[in-house]
């Protein structure tokens, strides 16, 4: 039915008629299935019972609320506050200062609302010193007056710098700005699955430099100035990258950006915005990656406004627009100081016939671009659903338990025939033997944060998780030290069709060997969002070995920060590994990635800093059999090498839209190959105040570089594992593991 009614409609002048009818008509079968929420628990602080706040929209509840924040996580209290629903109306701001590994839980988003009933301009909850925190299923609603509902600003002088910090399933509205960064750091902030609207400046704001990897996912924006932004509400900094998220009717545009990094934007939809995308970074450049969204617009604006020098990487976007727009659907003219910008296109549809670019670039990438298309089916502009409370059996565990304490709860959980909740209480445990999680346990173990700690104090060669396959548990919350003598996690899968492993928020640091190893896959999904791994000072931080095949599984990785290893990334036997949106910062003496035996490696959008002048490589790819593939990423790494050796012929290169920050010449590549086996294109140098074009080098032929980058468009953040009946499908949300031997350890068993 759907293509004669394409046929059909595609006639009509103003082709939004078509999006219109599609919108409202179409099934809403793309919808994803709803995650799961897990609470309250009786250690978490009740802030109605505990301080006797009211929440009835009409009392002034600041005080009670200010006084449970100045208690929590202190003296032995819980770390966790949990707010009942109602109306909590305040009148001056919230402050929380110096605190780390604590959450503040509200009952429903829909139902638990903080509002602002203060002066106007001011700010509804300022956090300084805060880390490693989570803050979810809460409305902000700043009443018309409210200059910013969340402000993290750490002034770098307190304890504890506002990092490692999520939000999930929160609305912000009617305020200047949602959530925003200070003026020091910020940094690696995970926002899922939150609302803003009216947000009168910006729904997300990042105001400084190093507040950096914000990562965004699924969430949804409609009627804001703004959704997120580095300049606005005043000129800031930082870098951001949004997932699978809705932008509806925002009247300036859903993305302003001025200061320059790298920047992502993937699998989104923007809805008859004033624009999608508003870039003036005349100057200097950013490698920005706009990859498989979905833009819609009857508006005669600039869809995608540019006035950066690029590269700015379009891949697979659809932009359905009026043909009769008196405008282009994307602009990118900037000759600042003599200079041309850099553009690649590949695999772009537009359904206008005319006016599809304007640009002054002296080298634009076209490929596989179609226009005049009939317009797509599209689906519903819809909020993505919170968390849904469950209610399972629940087995209380508190940190006077030894081993076979908690192995005893797991054994008669995993006897039961539904899913069953082990709850840590906050609090540190001994772990002496191993926990073994049955075969097709459906137990979630959650914790308190991460105030749950497990240490291990048994021997060596184990670890304090074992999972067996099938696994069907989550584990939520949870901080767990191997001690340097044993893996933290231990995954035992046999791989089967169907299986998946997924994390979000895993924090994996200080591994003896690996922060995460992976060993033998072929058919299972494995997939890491926001995964921040770092301090392998000795070994490999994330190690891939495939199955000695081509049919390796791809070990996707959306969302990364890393510091201070060793070497990051390794893949042999055909491993192989794709990495979206990495912030890498090292050691002088130590490289970000070595290639050595099979596989293959690819990043996309990435800022490698590695600042101190010291003659070394960072990137080393030598006796390698597979491919490298290195799109939008920035170097900072001043005197140091990107060696290339593949006198065997077996290995190929691409370089594409990298921006050198240190260097004005092509000397930081050292490269020894056949010239149809590499490809250096779209690069670019930084140095002071201005940006400038590299020649192009190597195969410079448009099917290497598709081939090269086949793996970057298949592998689509949107995309979901398909699991079957008895399948493994194991989560980690928001996990720390630290100090183990294999933090994270994945290994095929037969």
């Amino acid at each position: 039915m759907i293509l004669s009614l394409v046929n059909i409609i595609s006639s009509m002048k103003n082709i939004f008629y078509f999006i219109l009818f599609l919108t409202f008509i179409l099934p809403l079968s793309l919808k994803a299935q709803q995650d799961e929420w897990y609470g309250p628990f009786d250690s978490w602080i009740n802030l109605k019972q505990a301080y006797h706040a009211v929440g009835d929209g009409v009392n002034d509840d600041t005080q009670a609320l200010q006084a449970a924040l100045d208690d929590l996580g202190k003296n032995n209290q819980s770390p966790v506050l949990f707010i009942p629903k109602g109306t909590y109306r305040i009148t001056a701001t919230l402050t929380m200062q110096t605190r780390t590994c604590i959450a503040i839980i509200g009952e429903d988003p829909l139902t638990t609302i903080i509002k602002w009933d203060g002066a106007e301009k001011q700010k509804m909850f300022l956090l300084n010193g805060v880390s490693y925190s989570e803050y979810s299923r809460l409305t902000w609603d700043g009443n018309g007056k409210a200059f910013v509902a969340v402000a993290h600003e750490w002034d770098g002088k307190v304890r504890f710098a506002n990092s490692g910090t999520q939000h999930t399933d929160e609305i912000f509205k009617n305020v200047g700005v949602g959530l925003k960064s200070g003026a020091n750091m910020d940094a690696e902030f995970s926002i899922r699955r939150c609302r803003f609207y009216n947000c009168s400046s910006a729904g997300i704001s990042l105001q400084n430099p190093n507040a950096l990897d914000w990562w965004i996912w699924d969430c949804y924006f409609e009627n804001c100035y703004t959704a997120a932004a580095n300049n606005l509400p005043a000129n800031g900094a930082g870098n951001f990258h949004i997932y699978r998220s809705i932008f509806n009717a925002s009247t300036f545009a859903d993305i302003s950006l001025s200061n320059s990094n790298f920047f992502s934007f993937r699998d989104n939809i923007s809805y008859n915005s004033n624009q999608f995308i508003y870039a003036s970074q005349f100057s200097n450049t950013s490698p920005i990656t706009i990859q498989h969204n979905t833009i819609i617009s009857n508006k005669n604006n600039i869809a995608a406004n540019l006035f950066t020098k690029g590269n700015v990487l379009f891949l697979d976007n659809t932009f359905i627009t009026q043909d009769s727009n008196r405008n282009y659907v994307i602009s990118n003219v900037d000759e600042f100081k003599g200079s041309h910008p850099n553009l690649t296109m590949i695999g772009n549809s537009f359904t206008s016939k005319r006016k599809q670019l304007k640009t002054s670039s002296s080298k634009t990438i076209d490929a596989e671009n179609a226009y005049g298309v009939v317009a797509p089916a599209i689906p519903s502009i819809t909020p993505k659903p919170f968390e849904k409370l469950m209610k399972y059996p629940v087995y209380e565990a508190e940190s006077r338990m030894n081993a076979d304490d908690i192995q005893d709860l797991i054994d008669k959980a995993a006897k039961q025939k539904t899913k069953v909740i082990i709850h840590f209480t906050f609090g540190n445990y001994n772990i002496s033997k191993s926990l073994n999680i049955p075969a097709g346990a459906q137990i979630v173990f959650i914790g308190d944060d991460l105030s749950s700690f497990f240490r291990w104090t048994g021997k060596t060669n184990d670890a304090v998780f074992v999972v067996n396959y099938p696994a069907r548990c989550i584990f939520r919350n949870l901080k767990i030290d191997g001690n340097a003598m044993a893996d933290g996690i231990l995954v035992k899968d046999n791989d089967a069709p169907g299986n998946s492993i997924y994390a979000n928020e895993l924090l994996v640091y200080g591994g003896k060997q690996t922060n995460l190893l992976i060993n033998g896959f072929s058919n299972t999904d494995l997939r890491f969002e926001n995964l921040q791994h770092n301090y392998c000072s000795k070994g490999t931080s994330v190690l891939v070995n495939g199955n000695d095949k081509k049919n390796s599984s791809l070990v996707k990785i959306f969302g990364c920060a890393a510091i201070a290893n060793a070497n990051a990334y390794s893949v042999a036997k055909n491993g192989r590994i794709i990495v979206y949106d990495q912030w890498y910062e090292d050691n002088p003496d130590t490289s970000f990635i070595k290639l050595r035996g099979s596989g293959e490696f690819v990043i996309d959008g990435a800022k490698i800093a590695n600042t101190k002048k010291m003659s070394s490589t960072f990137i080393d790819i030598d006796s390698f059999a597979g491919k490298a593939v290195f799109a939008q990423v920035i170097y900072n790494a001043p005197n140091k090498k990107i060696h290339f050796g593949n006198t065997s012929s077996k290995a190929s290169l691409l370089a594409i839209g990298t921006l050198n920050w240190t260097d004005s010449t092509m000397n930081c590549y050292d490269i020894q190959s056949n010239e149809n086996k590499y490809a250096l294109i779209n690069n670019r140098y930084n140095i002071g105040r201005g940006s400038y074009e590299l020649p192009d080098k190597g195969n410079l032929s448009i099917d290497f570089t598709k081939d090269m980058l086949s793996t970057l468009r298949k592998t689509l953040v949107s995309d979901k594992p398909k699991s079957s009946k008895g399948s493994s499908q194991l989560i980690l949300s928001r996990v720390m593991l630290q100090n183990g031997i294999n933090n994270l350890h994945i290994e095929k068993t037969e």
